[in-house]
């Protein structure tokens, strides 16, 4: 399994997945070799079946969970052993639609003042006022933030696109404050305990958990939650859906249009034509 394994590793690298991707699907592959306790030459379309009803069945894992096996299973399939058909028949499993719940801004106002240590309560602040992902926010570089043209650069975001987004006054108000407090050291605007490695992803998720439960917040917020808020609220001030898009990040704009399903304020402004027809 080892050659395979640094087989797989060489093309997913090649076609420039993230170090995250590259880890992630390696261990599918590696967990469905060892389900079986076979060389994944030795297994066929059946097997991958068995396993991914095992997956959701008996570990019970989340539908997303389950698309990235098979998407793991299928590369490797297609492009290390050159066998497509193995997993050409097995069709991805439906995603649930799930409306976040978002929260007020009353709950925002308590989330950013819950955490008392500064690097959290600016990170958390600049989740929401920006909308971008929680690893591309432990990713910032100072020379990122461009405050002579109000916007933040992404220099690697999903997919490892480059994009823009915007620097809100207020924002760049507490970024400067956090720099003025910490005076960061190494290339990270976050940075861990080790300078030379920004913050981790788990350690934001780890600290928003306590932060949400000091403030009293009864719903579950994640960091993706804020980027959710962020987007609605841009939706219910008026920007239109591709500029979001772009914002976002969002390779297609059927990603972006869940929001719609979220928006109260479009639904309450929109007049019906029985209206027009009374009126």
């Amino acid at each position: 399994m080892s050659s395979l394994r640094n087989r797989f590793i060489g093309h997913l690298v090649l076609r420039n997945y993230s170090p995250r991707t590259v880890q992630s699907y390696v261990g599918c592959v590696a967990a469905f070799s060892t389900f079986f306790d076979r060389s994944p030459k030795q297994l066929d379309g059946d097997d991958v079946r068995t396993f991914l009803l095992h997956v959701r069945t008996v570990r019970g894992l989340s539908t997303a969970s389950q698309k990235m096996y098979l998407a793991a299973l299928r590369s490797f399939y297609t492009h290390v052993l050159h066998a497509p058909e193995v997993t050409a028949g097995i069709p991805y499993p439906k995603v649930a639609v799930v409306l976040p719940d978002l929260p007020s801004q009353d709950e925002l106002r308590a989330l950013f003042d819950a955490d008392e240590r500064l690097i959290y309560r600016t990170l958390f602040k600049t989740l929401y006022a920006t909308g971008l992902r929680v690893g591309e926010v432990v990713a910032l570089q100072p020379g990122d933030i461009d405050s002579k043209h109000n916007l933040i650069r992404v220099r690697r975001g999903k997919g490892n696109k480059p994009r823009s987004v915007m620097l809100s006054p207020w924002l760049l108000r507490d970024l400067r404050d956090y720099w003025r407090q910490t005076r960061p050291t190494g290339p990270w605007l976050f940075p861990s305990r080790t300078p030379a490695d920004h913050i981790s992803t788990r350690a934001v998720q780890n600290a928003l958990k306590k932060a949400v439960k000091k403030a009293g917040i009864q719903r579950r917020l994640t960091p993706h939650t804020l980027r959710h808020a962020f987007a609605t609220g841009l939706l219910d001030s008026g920007i239109d859906i591709r500029t979001i898009q772009r914002l976002l990040g969002h390779a297609t704009l059927a990603t972006t249009s869940r929001y719609l399903h979220v928006s109260t304020a479009r639904i309450e402004a929109t007049r019906s034509p029985f209206d027009a027809l009374v009126a």
